[in-house]
Formats: structure tokens, sequence, C-alpha cells
């Protein structure tokens, strides 16, 4: 079967649901009554009914009723709730404005679904964090962070501080999609993972998805971070910054035709050298590192019906290293600079059709470059490469009747990859210039989505994703010796592919099922099914990603991971939803799971088949969480506890790792508990904590070692045998507002955080040292060393304006 059978399959599915002609529609706007800014997330109920619906990221919705006189309740987090009447004998639009209050005594933990919506959704393995939330966290140096927030939801860890991945539900860092409105982003990090590069100033809401994932994601096999920017303020001008230790922010955005135009640009700037200096190791004091960032985002509204968004992102980090050891290069390094950027451009055309259909055109441009050079004269180099990515995607939105809503569409991404060159930037450089050829990919796909609300006991959402992906010249394909191992020896032919010319097809059907059963009117029991394919991966043996990790598309001889996940859940609300719960439980399927042969170089290898290995791999785990959304104290506690296990098992010894046995993935790690607490004392000052936990990661460590020619050999037997000691962790702060009295326009607040508070030393990594002495020598003794990137108390203050 072929896309053209699937996209006709699609089309014939949409008619068989029968439209209720009686039902009417009531649509409109909900929004903030001092600024007109689009309230997102707003919840809109239709009072006396379960009948309800969110706003969109602009602020917009839909119902669809039967004809008579229905009162809408209208509410979100930090506004008054608002009831408003309406007879409905046509299409009716209701556009509402919401008054903010101020400091409220009576807090609540800023989230943007309904108080039922925990139990009364199909959501599963879905997590959503308001920037309310984010803003009163502790965090490190006081930058309220997106990416590190995520980190205490459950089921998502890392290998380490200071690291940009994230690890969800037993997949490996490059599993995840992490989209800025529809832009994919290939590094998230600033600071070599210090900060993400969210800009929590800018930032409207996000959706996690580690399960349940709709049909109209897809490209990633563990999970899926949706971030949507907000929209600009279209009523008047409006300024809002920060100033911290590590980082200084500033937004400005404002109409330029009101009600018409508007449009916002905000920007991030860190010099963070004089921290380093106050080190005591020379190679941290003398460390260097900058970066800066730019958001914008314009919109157009043509008419009620028709909007033109266009969101735009970029970013530039320098780090410099005062000593280190490019061994995978075979260079010795003495000052390496390391550049990246990231160019994001998005444009968005949403048209209303009619009163039951939505449509939205979606182009993309992402661009993402890193550097990486040295400016000794014998070993002068430079090392660049980048990924080009375009993606065009139509989809609609078809609300047929109350207990209908559909999602159609079809998208298409080119890929563009520079793997690596490597050019000698000195005539006594002794290194040799290098190229890799590029990659280059087209990955399509069409998508069916339907969520059925059967009735006040069962609703289900289920979809169906139909991806393709071909591999394009222009490239050699090498052939190597049957029945032998892939290596340089054993190629005895090879292909070459023109520019644009298909090398390889790959495509499969991804089923997606979320369904729910209300146990009574607070609890319910829900199921998930989905299945992912990922054509893209970042191809690394080193346990934290570099800006200038290589990724690498799917070939004929590296083929696309693929992942069926099944997860079940209970959730429960209590004490008329001021606390909610759930456990649930999951597997996770893994095929042609990725690792790498011992000691090879992956960064400027021109035949990568060579190095990559593939086999098996299997998670599973399960997750609670508890939280209290409203009160004085709000916050949640979650634990994990999840296990992943790999196996490569070849048809040659070379093309095993553990002898073909199972053994942990690099990020396994078992146990995880985070606490989030925070607690409004009076009406302007607020105290806030974390705390997380987890077992630590595996290592390798050689069984023995042997003495070849006076130097000692470490022998490694097994992968992943140890782990690194468990990691702990404690941060507080205290944010103290403006006066709710206040009546001036500038507004301001202080935050006052601590981070590691009890300096605890956490292991990022174990690594051994032989003594010298001839008395060590003689006993194979060694040292053990702990590497700690955040060893100690680092205190912050920041100052937050608004005008």
């Amino acid at each position: 079967m072929g896309l053209k059978d699937v996209v006709n399959i699609t089309l014939l599915i949409i008619p068989c649901f029968y439209i209720q002609a009686q039902n009417l529609t009531i649509q409109g706007s909900v929004k903030d009554s001092n600024n007109k800014k689009p309230l997102a997330g707003a919840n809109i109920l239709i009072k006396g009914t379960d009948v309800g619906v969110s706003t969109d990221s602009h602020g917009n919705y839909k119902l669809i009723v039967p004809p008579g006189v229905h009162t809408l309740v209208v509410s979100y987090v930090g506004y008054k709730t608002k009831e408003v009447k309406a007879s409905i004998d046509r299409n009716k639009q209701v556009n509402v404005l919401l008054e903010e209050v101020d400091n409220v005594l009576e807090e609540v933990l800023i989230v943007s679904d309904a108080p039922d919506h925990n139990y009364n959704s199909t959501d599963i393995g879905i997590n959503k964090i308001g920037i309310g939330t984010i803003k009163k966290m502790p965090s490190f140096m006081g930058e309220r962070d997106i990416l590190k927030s995520i980190l205490l939801l459950p089921g998502v860890t890392s290998v380490g501080e200071g690291t940009s991945g994230i690890n969800v539900r037993g997949g490996n860092a490059d599993q995840n999609l992490i989209l800025m409105d529809e832009a994919p982003l290939f590094n998230t990090s600033h600071l070599m993972g210090f900060l993400s590069i969210f800009n929590a100033d800018v930032v409207d809401h996000f959706t996690f998805y580690k399960g349940g994932i709709p049909s109209r994601f897809g490209g990633r096999i563990s999970s899926i971070l949706d971030t949507k920017l907000k929209a600009p303020n279209a009523e008047k001008w409006q300024l809002e910054g920060g100033i911290g230790m590590i980082a200084n922010r500033l937004l400005i955005e404002g109409p330029i035709i009101s009600d018409k135009i508007s449009f916002y640009l905000a920007g991030r700037v860190s010099y963070p050298d004089y921290l380093f200096k106050l080190s005591n190791n020379p190679n941290v004091e003398n460390t260097k590192a900058n970066f800066y960032d730019l958001t914008t985002k314009v919109e157009y509204r043509i008419n009620d019906k028709n909007r033109i968004t266009f969101s735009g992102y970029r970013s530039n980090d320098n780090f410099k290293l005062s000593g280190d050891s490019l061994s995978s290069l075979e260079i010795n390094a003495s000052s390496s600079l390391f550049n990246w950027q990231t160019n994001n451009a998005t444009l968005i055309w949403n048209k209303q059709v009619n009163e039951k259909v939505n449509f939205r055109m979606t182009a993309v441009q992402s661009r993402y470059h890193s550097n990486m050079s040295n400016p000794d004269s014998l070993t002068a180099y430079q090392l660049t490469s980048s990924i080009n990515y375009q993606n065009i995607k139509a989809e609609a939105d078809f609300f047929p009747n109350a207990k209908n809503e559909f999602n159609v569409g079809i998208t298409g991404i080119y890929y563009r990859i520079e793997p690596g060159t490597l050019t000698p930037t000195s005539n006594a450089s002794n290194v040799n210039y290098l190229k890799i050829s590029p990659d280059q990919g087209i990955e399509s796909a069409v998508f069916f989505n339907h969520e059925w609300k059967g009735n006040e006991k069962f609703s289900v959402v289920y979809g169906l994703r139909y991806s393709s992906y071909s591999s394009r010249g222009e490239h050699y394909v090498y052939t190597y010796q049957p029945d032998s191992p892939r290596n340089e020896e054993t190629i005895i032919d090879s292909t070459f592919y023109n520019q644009g010319e298909v090398v390889k097809r790959y495509s499969g059907f991804e089923p997606r099922l979320s369904a729910k059963y209300s146990l009574n009117r607070n609890s319910s029991i829900k199921i998930g099914y989905n299945r992912m394919y990922q054509y893209i991966q970042q191809i690394s043996n080193t346990t934290a990603a570099l800006p200038t990790d290589r990724w690498q598309l799917s070939t004929p001889y590296i083929k696309p991971q693929m992942a069926d996940q099944l997860s079940a859940g209970y959730f429960l609300n209590l004490k008329n939803n001021f606390y909610e719960t759930s456990f649930e439980v999951y597997y996770k399927d893994i095929h042609h799971a990725t690792d790498y042969k011992d000691g090879v170089n992956l960064l400027l290898n021109p035949i990568p088949e060579t190095a990559i290995l593939q086999g098996k791999g299997k998670a599973y785990g399960m997750e609670f969480h508890i939280r209290k959304n409203k009160g004085k104290l709000t916050g949640w506690t979650s634990y994990t506890y999840s296990q992943t296990y790999l196996k490569i098992d070849g048809d040659y010894p070379e093309e095993k790792i553990n002898n073909g046995d199972w053994y942990p993935a690099n990020f396994n790690k078992p146990h995880t508990l985070n606490l989030v607490v925070s607690y409004r004392a009076k009406p302007r000052i607020n105290y806030s904590a974390n705390f997380t936990y987890s077992t630590g990661r595996p290592v390798t460590y050689p069984e023995d070692k042997y003495l070849v020619r006076g130097a000692y050999i470490p022998n490694y037997v097994g992968r992943n045998t140890e782990k690194i000691p468990d990691y702990h962790r404690l941060d507080v702060s205290m944010t103290v507002d403006e006066k709710p009295s206040t009546t001036r326009k500038w507004k301001s607040s202080w935050v006052f955080s601590i981070y590691n508070l009890y300096a605890r030393q956490n292991a990022y990594s174990i690594f051994f040292k032989t003594k010298n002495d001839n008395y060590a020598l003689y006993l194979k003794k060694a040292n053990a060393y702990k590497l700690s990137i955040f060893g100690t108390i680092f205190p912050s203050i920041t100052y937050n304006f608004k005008f």
C-alpha cells in the first residue's frame, strides 16, 4: 500500500461520521481585560454539563451545543471566574474578557487544564506545567528553565548535571522531538548544558507527551515536547525583563497596527566568565563562555477567520576550555573553542473555513551549525558541521458534533546534514583536510486522528500515521564481503548515487490509541498504545552529548529505530480536585536500537556503518504522581521506577556487546524521586523548594589490566556492569513580588535562590589513575577519582521587572 492509497482511505473515513444538523456552534476568544492578551488554556464549561473545552494558543475556543439558553463558565488561573449567559438559536460568537487577580492568598498551582482533566480526559503519559509555576521554582543561578523543570516530572531523567539532554521512559536523549512553535531544536543547550535555550518570558505553554501521542506528531520514538510561544500584545506596548547573575533578559512587545498587526522581540545575553574565576582550579578558572538568543513573533490578523503568524529564533554560544584532549581526533589541544548556532523560522496560516472546519498551513526552516576550533599553530584546525531542516505541513480540524473531533493532515520534511569538515587553519598545522560526504533524505507522512467522547463513562482517541523515508544521493554506498563483519578491510565494491537519486526507502504504519473509562465521578482507568518511527539519530559514544556530536540519517545499513509502547494507568482526584493522583505502568519494545563498537571514532568516520551496531531494546517501569492544586502550600511529588536494557547480538564477535547478552543502557537509573513545594507565606512572598534523588547511572570499569611493553592496558569484559554513586540535591528560593495595592505601571520582583543547598558533591563520572610509585605499579594499584560538575552551593539573586 502506497502513500496515495493511505490518503484515499483517510479521506473516505471522515464522511462515515454523521453530522447532527440540530447542533449549533459557539465560538470566540478569551482575553485579558486589561491588555487584550489572548489567554491560552482558559477553560470554558457549559454549566450543568460535562461539555467543555480549553482555548488554543491564540485564546480561541469552539463548542458545539444544541439550541437553547446556555451558561458559559469561563475560568483561568490567576483570573476571576466569569459566567456568561447566551441564547443560542444560531451559530454565535461569544468573546470573553477576564479580570486578573493580583497575589491572591488562596494560591493555586498554575496549570493549563480544567480541575477534572486528570481523570476525565483521555490523556495518558502527558504532563503540563504552567509557566507561572516554572517562574516560582528554584533554578540554577536564578534562570527559569523549562527543560530543567521537566526533569522533576515522573519518567524523566538525565545522565548528570550540566547536560542538555533528557531521557524519557528509557529513551536516549536524541529520541525526544523538542519543538518551538513547530520548529525542531537539534541542540537545546546554552553554556554546554547548564541552561536551555527556552526564554520563559515568551513561552506561553507546553505539552509534554510520553505516551498517548497524537498521530500528527512523529519522527521520534520516546517523547514530544510541544512548546508554544505566546501571542504578542495587540493592545498596548509593554516592556519586561530581568537582571541576573548569569544572564540578562529584555522583552518589548506591542501593536504595530492596533488589533491588526502586533509583534515582540525578546533577547537574553550572558557573560559568566567572572563566575569561573572564583574557582581555585586553573582549568575552570580560565574557562570562557557566553551566549545570546533572540526570539521574535509577528501576528497579522487579516480578519476574524484568517490569521498569519511568523516566529523566529536565533541563538549563538561560545565555550572555551582552558585545557583538554581531543583524543577522538588524535589532536592534543591546549585551548579549544566550541561555537554552536540555531536559526529557526516558522510561518503559520490559520483559517476558519466554517463553523465546523479549521485549516492550518505550516512552513518551517531550521538550521543548526556547530564549529570547534583550536588556534595552536601545530594543531590549528576548524571542525564544522550543520543540519538543514525544511518542513511543510497542511492539516485540518473537523468538529461535526459535540462528541467527535477529527484531525487530518499531510507533511513533508527535507533533511541535509553536513557531518563534518576538518580544515587546517595554519601553514604549520599537521592536521589534514577531511570532508565527510553529506547526508540527504526526505521524510513524508499522512495522518488521521479521531477523538470520540462517547459518554460520561467512556471516551477514546485513536489515530493512524503512515510515514515514509527515502535516503538520497549524492554519495557512495559500499558493498562488503559476504560472511564477514563490516570494516574497511571487507569493502569489495562501491556504488555512486547522483544528487537526489533514491538510495534506500523505509516506511511503516504508526497506529495510536488512548482510551478512558470512568470508574466514578473522580477516578478512571486509561490505556494507551503508540508505534513510532525515527529516521534520524545522534551518534555519539560519550555519555553526555556535545554540541559537535554527529547526526545521522537512515541508510541501507543503518535502519530507522522503531518502538512500540503500551501503557496503562489509574487516575484519581480527591477533596474536590484539591489533589490529583496518578499511577502508570508502561512497557516499550525497541527495534534497531543503536550502540557502538568499543573504542571507535564516530565524529569523522566516513563509513559510520562500520562503527554502529543495532539490536533490540526494552524499557519498562511505573510512575506515581500526586499533586496539590490549591491552598497556600501547593506542589507535587513523584516516584519513578524504570529499567532500560539493550541487546546487541551480531553475527560476529566484533558485532556483539556484552557477549550478546542483555545489558543496561548508559542512562539507566532505576529509582527517581522528586518533590516540588511552593508556599505562599504572604500576599507578596512565596517560598519554593525542589528535592530530587536518583540512583546512579551505569558505568563500565576494567576487570583487570595487563603489562605490555612497560604500559598497563585495561581489560574491559562486560558493559555497564557497575554504577556511580546515587544522586540527590535540594534547591530553595524566595520570591518577593510587588505590593498587591500598588497602582504604578512599573512592577518588579526579586528572586533569591540557592542551588544545591547542602553542597552535595554528586558524581558525574568515576575514573582511575595508576599511582606513580614502584610499589603501586608492582601491585597494579590505581586511585579512583570522582568528577563533580556542581560540587558546592550556588546562591543567586535575580531582579525581574515589567512596564
